[in-house]
Order: C-alpha cells, then sequence, then structure tokens
C-alpha cells in the first residue's frame, strides 16, 4: 500500500503532465500570431499524437516489465521534450518537443491510475486516483497567469518548470514500490478485452470536446464578444476545470462512478452547444461552467477506466483506450477551427454532441463499480 508521502510524491510528477497539458493553449495562441491559426493547431495535433503513442509504448512496458519502469519512462520522455521546446527556433522544433512530450503524459496518464488503483483500498481507490489527477488540475491556477504575464516575447519559457520537475520526480520516483497486484499476474499472458474498444470510443468523444475547448476558435470566440485580452479571459473561464477537478476527486468514493463519469460530458455538451449564443457575464458563466464539468469528469474517469479493466492488461488497456482516445484530441481542435470558419454555431454544436455520445457510451456499456474491490471487478 501506498503511504501519504509517496502519494504525494508520485502526485508531485503528474502535477507536472498536467502544467504541460494547461500551457499547451497559451503557446498554440502566442504561435498563431506567426503561423496562422489553422496551421497553429498542429502544435495541439502533434501533442495528441503523442498521447496515441504514448499511452500503447508506455501501457505495454508498465504491464510487461512493471508500473515503476512506466513512470519513470514518462519523467524521462517530458523532461527531454521540454529540453527540446526550450531551446526550438522553429516550428517544427516546436511541434516535435510536443510530441515527445505528449508521449511522455500519455505514458503517465496509462500507468499513475492504475498503479495508484492496485496500491490503495477498495474505499480510498476513487479519491486517491482524483488526488494525483487533482495536482495536476491546481495546475491551471499557476499556468494561466504565468503564461499571460510572460506574453508573445517569453512563452518559451513555459518549457523551464516541466524540464526541472520531471527531473526531480524522476529521482523521486526511483524510490517507490512496484504493484503488488501487477507482481502478483505478471507470468501471465496478456489477453485482449473488448471493453478497451469501447473505452477508446469513450475517451475518443470526450477527447474530441475537451481539447476543442484549448483550441484557438475559443480564444477567436472570446474576443469577438467584445474581451479584447482573449488570453486573460480564457484564464478566467480556465478556472472552471481545476474547481471540478477539486469536488470531483472529493467526492469520488461515495458516488457510482458510472453516474458521475457520464454526466458531466452529458451536461457540458449541453452547454457547449448553447455557449456561443451568449454575450457578455452569461457567456463567461457558461464558459466556466463547462470547464468545470470538463474538469470534474477526469478523477472520476481516471479511476473508473482502471476499474473496468484486468490487471494485467490493465495499463495497456488504459493506454490504448487513452491514447487511442486523443486522437479525439488531435482531430477536434482542427475539424473545429475549420467548420469555425464556415459557420460559429455549427462548429460548437458539432463539438457538444461529442461529448454527448461519450456519455451514452459509458450508460449504454459501464459497469457499477462503487464499494467493490479490483479482484471483483475484472481480476
Amino acid at each position: 500500500m501506498l503511504s501519504k508521502k509517496q502519494l504525494a510524491l508520485l502526485s508531485f510528477g503528474t502535477s507536472l503532465s498536467f502544467w504541460d497539458i494547461f500551457n499547451v493553449p497559451y503557446i498554440e495562441n502566442y504561435a498563431s500570431k506567426a503561423i496562422g491559426e489553422v496551421s497553429s493547431t498542429l502544435i495541439l495535433s502533434a501533442e495528441m499524437i503523442g498521447y496515441f503513442l504514448g499511452g500503447m509504448i508506455n501501457g505495454y512496458i508498465a504491464s510487461k516489465y512493471g508500473r515503476k519502469k512506466g513512470l519513470l519512462l514518462s519523467m524521462f520522455l517530458i523532461a527531454l521534450g521540454s529540453l527540446i521546446g526550450f531551446l526550438s527556433f522553429n516550428e517544427i522544433e516546436l511541434i516535435v518537443a510536443e510530441l515527445i512530450i505528449g508521449i511522455g503524459i500519455e505514458g503517465e496518464v496509462a500507468t499513475v491510475p492504475s498503479y495508484v488503483s492496485e496500491m490503495v483500498s477498495k474505499d480510498f481507490r476513487g479519491r486517491a486516483v482524483g488526488y494525483t489527477t487533482l495536482f495536476g488540475f491546481l495546475m491551471t491556477l499557476v499556468v494561466g497567469p504565468i503564461a499571460v504575464i510572460l506574453g508573445e516575447n517569453y512563452w518559451r519559457l513555459l518549457f523551464l518548470p516541466s524540464l526541472s520537475i520531471a527531473l526531480v520526480a524522476f529521482i523521486f520516483r526511483i524510490r517507490l514500490p512496484e504493484s503488488g497486484m501487477w507482481i502478483e499476474k505478471k507470468d501471465e499472458k496478456i489477453k485482449w478485452d473488448k471493453t478497451i474498444l469501447v473505452f477508446t470510443l469513450i475517451w475518443f468523444t470526450s477527447y474530441f470536446t475537451g481539447y476543442a475547448l484549448f483550441s484557438t476558435p475559443i480564444f477567436s470566440t472570446i474576443a469577438s464578444k467584445g474581451f479584447e485580452n482573449s488570453s486573460l479571459y480564457f484564464t478566467y473561464i480556465l478556472y472552471g476545470d481545476p474547481v471540478g477537478v477539486v469536488i470531483g476527486s472529493l467526492v469520488n468514493d461515495y458516488l457510482e462512478r458510472k453516474y458521475s463519469s457520464s454526466l458531466p460530458n452529458l451536461i457540458s455538451g449541453i452547454l457547449m452547444m448553447a455557449w456561443p449564443f451568449f454575450t457578455g457575464l452569461p457567456f463567461l458563466a457558461i464558459g466556466f461552467l463547462i470547464m468545470f464539468f470538463q474538469g470534474f469528469k477526469f478523477p472520476t474517469m481516471y479511476a473508473y477506466t482502471a476499474e473496468n479493466l484486468g490487471t494485467k492488461i490493465r495499463t495497456l488497456g488504459y493506454g490504448i483506450a487513452d491514447g487511442i482516445g486523443h486522437l479525439g484530441g488531435a482531430v477536434g481542435p482542427v475539424i473545429m477551427a475549420l467548420l469555425y470558419l464556415e459557420n460559429v454555431g455549427v462548429s460548437y454544436v458539432v463539438t457538444g454532441i461529442m461529448a454527448i455520445i461519450s456519455a451514452s457510451l459509458i450508460m449504454t456499456f459501464g459497469i457499477k463499480t462503487k464499494g467493490k474491490s479490483l479482484h471483483e471487478l475484472k481480476g
């Protein structure tokens, strides 16, 4: 079992992953001034493709060779990508940096929820996964103001915290114990589980909406509503995300995760479809609520995905579902950007519908997990 100190140290590294997730929209926005709105989405898309690769690579390594090796590899890759990004001189180098960082981030996401779920009691499982996620999402409170202060001239400094924290976290993780459940199952053969396909579709549609919220059209819409400093007002909206994560983490063991995973997708999808038709403070409030429910879903869906998979294939299956699912995050911003050029309302409706599809899939195929051990669920 993980001690509170070990859980905190693990969360320290996970927080880095979310720093990189949340600094990308600012990097994309600042870079768009030089390379254009549609082209700038390639920066975000490169990271999404990295998620696709990282989920399968690190998920397999963590399933075959141990959770601990997967935890160490993710920190190494984030450090490497951050170094390249900090030293980058052109958009190609920047795209390569985000690709490598994406591989590391998804390696982290594929491994940490499974590792934590296996190393804590059933009554603390949801909150433990939520707390590791919480530390990451609280990075939004720091990333936004720093990105706004750095502005268009110094935004590459956003890579420095990633580099430094990753190196420190790597050293800390060397001392973490291996998962006892993985040790018990390490000699078993990996067997395919059709649940992986279902959760791949769930994450694909959910990420389509979630990452479209970080795309350039969102900043353009904010500016069109009269909020000239779009980065500043995006930050106000973005704060709904960590608030949602905090509440989602705190209640994660008290609600049936089948419902606490589906409803946030449903509600945020409906709000997304209505969002562009509002102005002024109501526009900002709805944006905040969308981010709130998008944040709420993560601690619940992270724990819920791990619960729906067996121990031997847990990290690999998680990596495939979340990694391929992130392709939704790669195409979502691009599709929204292209639709936005033709019809603003349609771009938001399509984006919202994808979240509603995700909710429907969870309600249809998900299992009830509240109060049950991993052995009782999938072994």
